[in-house]
């Protein structure tokens, strides 16, 4: 055993230390008569200590706390002022409340009530909104009770379903006239893809003399046209003329849809040949004399075709 002063070893069983006279006895825990109130601090200290731990204001005339019997305490009017004393709260701390373990410290206690908080409120605005005590309360269908004894039913009926009071009644169309309708807009549409590929005709003419992006746009354009139109007649052949009416406005509109189409693949076919790598000037000058020529005669027959054609008003 090492003396805890000097470092230096010590007999079996001494009390003091032979070389620096230390007290080596067995510390023990230390009982309220040794302890004692800092008074600047207000610290728990022990009664031999020469200075506070804690603010570092003597406590003891005499520095040396292995020698308390010698120590006396030092007068008010001759301490350090200069000593700036650390305070510390002498109350002690307060410990976990009752009920609190080890796992449930009050941060997880807060946490647990604020997310029970939360579904509380959420709960609250789905019980609002959903109202399952009556799912009614937001439906703007009429109730009006309505007499219903003249038409051949007895009593009222309590609920007008259908009538919404947010929208304004449509008109029922007959087949004929939604047929009417849908040929008039089938035949807008063709006018203006018919005007289309007469400026993809004239972009396809100064392909050979513009740049490369210039080209895959053209290009690209061409290729969505083309689909419009495959799409148009299908439409078309898709539409209901079972009444006879417009059976033969319907085989017209077919007609002229494939014309239309037959100039939109001489367009793509020229633009295919255009955009080859390593084509030649004299290459893309002929793919477009091609398109030209197949455009010029389909171009043709659709306006011929267009000027006969006649969609009767079925309410004329």
């Amino acid at each position: 055993m090492l003396c805890p002063r000097c470092a230096q070893p010590l007999p079996h069983g001494a009390s003091t230390c032979p070389s620096c006279g230390a007290d080596v006895r067995p510390l023990s825990a230390p009982t309220a008569e040794d302890l004692t109130w800092c008074p600047a601090c207000g610290s728990v200290v022990s009664r031999d200590m020469a200075a506070c731990p804690y603010c570092g204001l003597p406590l003891f005339g005499q520095a040396d706390p292995l020698d308390p019997s010698s120590a006396e305490p030092v007068d008010p009017a001759e301490r350090d002022t200069r000593l700036l004393p650390r305070m510390q709260n002498a109350i002690p701390e307060p410990g976990p409340e009752e009920g609190e373990g080890p796992g449930r410290p009050r941060a997880a206690k807060s946490l647990i009530v604020a997310a029970v908080a939360v579904g509380v409120v959420a709960l609250a605005a789905v019980l609002i909104f959903a109202h399952p005590w009556n799912p009614n309360l937001y439906d703007t269908r009429a109730e009006t009770p309505a007499d219903t004894s003249m038409e051949g039913f007895p009593g009222t009926v309590e609920r007008l379903t259908g009538q919404d009071s947010t929208g304004e009644a449509t008109e029922e169309l007959t087949g004929d006239e939604a047929t009417f309708a849908a040929f008039t807009s089938v035949l807008e549409e063709q006018d203006a893809l018919a005007d289309e590929l007469d400026q993809e005709m004239e972009d396809l003419e100064a392909a050979p003399s513009a740049t490369e992006g210039s080209r895959g746009l053209s290009r690209e354009q061409a290729q969505s046209t083309s689909l419009h139109i495959s799409n148009l007649i299908s439409e078309i052949e898709e539409s209901d003329v079972s009444s006879g009416t417009y059976a033969r406005a319907k085989e017209e509109l077919v007609t002229m849809g494939n014309y239309l189409r037959n100039r939109a693949d001489a367009l793509t076919d020229a633009w295919v040949v255009v955009m080859a790598s390593g084509a030649s000037e004299e290459d893309m000058e002929a793919a477009v004399d091609a398109a030209r020529a197949t455009d010029a005669s389909f171009s043709r027959l659709y306006r011929d075709a267009r000027s006969g054609f006649e969609l009767e008003d079925p309410e004329a």
